[in-house]
C-alpha cells in the first residue's frame, strides 16, 4: 500500500526559487517522483498558502490563497482574501492535519517554506510530526531550523535552504529523502523520457528559422551598406551563426529529456555555448545531461548535500564537466553534419556536370517524397530534423524550399480551387476553410492541412498535388538547389532564396496544377449534380 505523505507550507519568504507560486506544478511533481519510490507514495493532505507578495515583507493585507487536497487529489483552492483572512482559515486546517499525523494516519511530511514559529499556520503540524518521529523533508531553512529546534522534527536527506530550487528539483530531493528515511529504493522518474528522439529538434525550429532569416537579410544588406554598416552586418550575421543556435538546441533538448524545470534549461544552455558552433553536439550534450542530472541530483539528496548547494552542482557543476567533453568533440560533430548536409545537397541539387534529366529526376522524387511523407507522419519525424541540419550554419535550406513548394503553395492552390469554382453541393461548407487555408499558406507558411479534406475528396486533385510536388521540386534540382524556407509570407520567402526566379517558376507551376484541376474537378462534378437532380452528392463527397 502507498505511504500517505501530507504536504505543508507557502510560496515562501522571499525570491530566490523558480515556479513556487503554482501549487499544483509543486503536488504533480512530488506525486511523480513519490510514486517511484518502492511500494509507492503519494500526496493526500495538503495546506498551502499562496500570497501575491514575498512572506517576509508581508503586512497581512497582500491577497492570498488557501490551498487543499481535492477529492481527485489535485489541489483546490479552499480560500480567497487577505493574507490575514487567509492564514485565519489555515490554522483550522493545520489544527486538522496535526490530528492526522497524531493518529498515526500520516508517513511522512512534506515541508515547502513553512510557518514554524510559535503559534504559525504550520507550528501544529510540525508538532505532531516532531512527536511521532516521521521524517520531515523539504525547503526553506528558516523554518526547517525552528521546526527542528522547537518541536524535535526528524530533517531527512537535503533538507534545507530554497534558493536555486525548483518545483522539479524539490520533488527529486524530497522523494529521494524519504525513501532513504523509510529504506525504501528510489531511482528519479524522468518527466519526458517516452517524448519522441525529434521533439526538441521540433521545438528549436524557431530559433533556427530566425538565426537563418536574419543572418541572410544581413547578408543580402552588406552590399548595400557604407563600409561601417556593411561590417556591423558581416559580424552579426556570422555571430548569429556561430553563437545563438547551440545554447538554444541545449537548453530545449535539456529541458524535454529531463523534466527538471529552470534548472535543465540553465544547464542544457551552459552545454550549448560550450559545444562551439554545433547544434548537433549540444544535442548530445544536452541528452547526457539530462541523464545525469536527477541522478546527480538524487544521491546528493541522499547525501545530505543541502538543496541549493544541489542546484548549483547540477545546474552549474555537472554541465561545465559535461561541456568540457562536447568542447573537445564539437570539431567531429560538426564534420559529421558537414558531410550530411554535402549528401542531401547532392541528393537535392544533384552533381556538378550531371545529366539535367537525372538531376530533376531526383529532384522530383524527393518532391513527391515530401509532399506524400507530411501525410503519412513523417513531417515532423524527418523532414524537419533534416530542414534544422541543413540550417545548422544559419543559411536557408534545400528541403525548405520544397517545404514551402510542395506543401504550402501545393495546398494553396488547392484551397483556392474551391473559391474559383466552389461545388454547388458543398461549396458553402468549404469556403471557410479554403479561404482560411489560402491566405495563411500564401501569407504564413503553414497550414497545409487545410487543403486535405479536398484532396481526399478528388482522387484527380489528390494525384495533381503529388505530381506539383514532384514537379516543383524537379524544377528547384534543375536550377541546381533551390534554398529558402517555410513558415514565412511567400515573398519573403522569394527574397530569401538564393535562386529568386527558379523559386517563383517553381511555385507558379506548384500553384497552377492543384489549381486548374481543382477547377476542373469542381465542373465536373457540378455538371454530375445537375444532371443527376440538381446537386446529389456523391460518397466521396460526404
Amino acid at each position: 500500500m502507498a505511504r500517505a505523505v501530507a504536504l505543508i507550507g507557502s510560496s515562501g519568504g522571499g525570491g530566490a526559487t523558480l515556479g513556487h507560486g503554482d501549487p499544483n506544478a509543486l503536488r504533480a511533481a512530488l506525486d511523480w517522483q513519490l510514486a517511484a519510490i518502492g511500494g509507492g507514495a503519494r500526496i493526500v493532505e495538503a495546506q498551502l498558502v499562496v500570497c501575491a507578495a514575498p512572506l517576509d515583507f508581508a503586512a497581512g493585507a497582500e491577497r492570498a490563497s488557501l490551498w487543499a487536497c481535492g477529492g481527485e487529489g489535485e489541489l483546490v483552492c479552499v480560500a480567497r482574501g487577505s493574507l490575514a483572512q487567509v492564514n485565519a482559515r489555515a490554522h483550522e486546517l493545520d489544527a486538522r492535519l496535526a490530528e492526522r499525523l497524531a493518529a498515526g494516519a500520516l508517513h511522512g511530511l512534506v515541508s515547502v517554506s513553512a510557518d514554524a514559529r510559535p503559534g504559525g499556520v504550520n507550528a501544529r503540524a510540525l508538532k505532531a510530526a516532531g512527536r511521532a518521529a516521521l521524517p520531515v523533508a523539504g525547503t526553506g531553512g528558516s523554518s526547517l531550523s525552528m521546526a527542528a529546534a522547537e518541536y524535535g522534527c526528524v530533517l531527512v536527506g537535503n533538507s534545507g535552504g530554497s534558493v536555486a530550487t525548483t518545483p522539479e528539483s524539490k520533488a527529486i530531493g524530497v522523494a529521494a529523502a524519504l525513501a532513504a528515511a523509510w529504506r525504501e529504493h528510489f531511482a528519479p522518474a524522468s518527466a519526458s523520457g517516452g517524448g519522441a528522439w525529434h521533439a526538441p529538434i521540433d521545438g528549436c525550429l524557431p530559433v533556427f528559422l530566425a538565426v537563418a532569416c536574419a543572418a541572410t537579410l544581413a547578408d543580402r544588406a552588406a552590399p548595400l551598406l557604407p563600409p561601417p554598416l556593411a561590417s556591423a552586418a558581416a559580424a552579426f550575421a556570422g555571430a548569429l551563426r556561430a553563437r545563438a543556435l547551440p545554447p538554444a538546441v541545449g537548453a530545449i533538448a535539456a529541458q524535454h529529456r529531463s523534466g527538471l524545470g529552470e534548472l535543465s534549461v540553465l544547464g542544457g544552455a551552459l552545454v550549448g555555448a560550450l559545444s562551439r558552433d554545433s547544434p548537433l553536439c549540444a544535442l548530445l550534450a544536452a541528452a547526457a545531461l539530462a541523464a545525469a542530472a536527477p541522478r546527480c541530483m538524487a544521491a546528493c539528496a541522499r547525501a545530505s548535500v543541502p538543496a541549493t548547494a544541489t542546484s548549483i552542482l547540477v545546474a552549474g557543476a555537472l554541465p561545465a564537466c559535461i561541456g568540457a567533453a562536447a568542447h573537445a568533440a564539437a570539431p567531429a560533430c560538426a564534420a559529421l553534419t558537414s558531410h550530411a548536409r554535402a549528401l542531401l545537397a547532392l541528393a537535392l541539387g544533384g552533381a556538378r556536370g550531371a545529366p539535367l534529366v537525372a538531376r530533376g529526376a531526383c529532384g522530383a522524387v524527393v518532391g513527391a517524397g515530401v509532399h506524400w511523407g507530411s501525410r503519412r507522419g513523417f513531417y515532423h519525424a524527418l523532414v524537419l530534423p533534416l530542414i534544422a541540419l541543413e540550417a545548422e550554419r544559419g543559411e536557408m535550406a534545400l528541403l525548405g524550399a520544397l517545404d514551402l513548394l510542395a506543401l504550402c503553395v501545393v495546398g494553396a492552390g488547392a484551397c483556392a480551387a474551391q473559391l474559383a469554382l466552389p461545388r454547388a453541393a458543398s461549396g458553402a461548407r468549404d469556403a471557410p476553410l479554403a479561404r482560411r487555408g489560402l491566405a495563411l499558406n500564401l501569407g504564413c507558411g503553414d497550414y497545409v492541412e487545410a487543403c486535405f479534406p479536398f484532396l481526399a475528396r478528388d482522387r484527380a486533385l489528390d494525384a495533381a498535388a503529388l505530381c506539383a510536388s514532384a514537379a516543383a521540386g524537379a524544377l528547384c534540382a534543375s536550377a541546381g538547389g533551390v534554398r529558402s524556407t517555410a513558415y514565412v509570407p511567400l515573398p519573403v520567402a522569394v527574397v530569401l532564396s538564393d535562386a529568386p526566379r527558379a523559386l517563383v517558376r517553381a511555385a507558379l507551376v506548384a500553384f497552377c496544377a492543384p489549381f486548374a484541376v481543382g477547377v476542373a474537378c469542381n465542373a465536373a462534378a457540378n455538371a454530375r449534380g445537375a444532371r443527376g437532380g440538381g446537386g446529389a452528392r456523391t460518397p466521396r463527397d460526404e
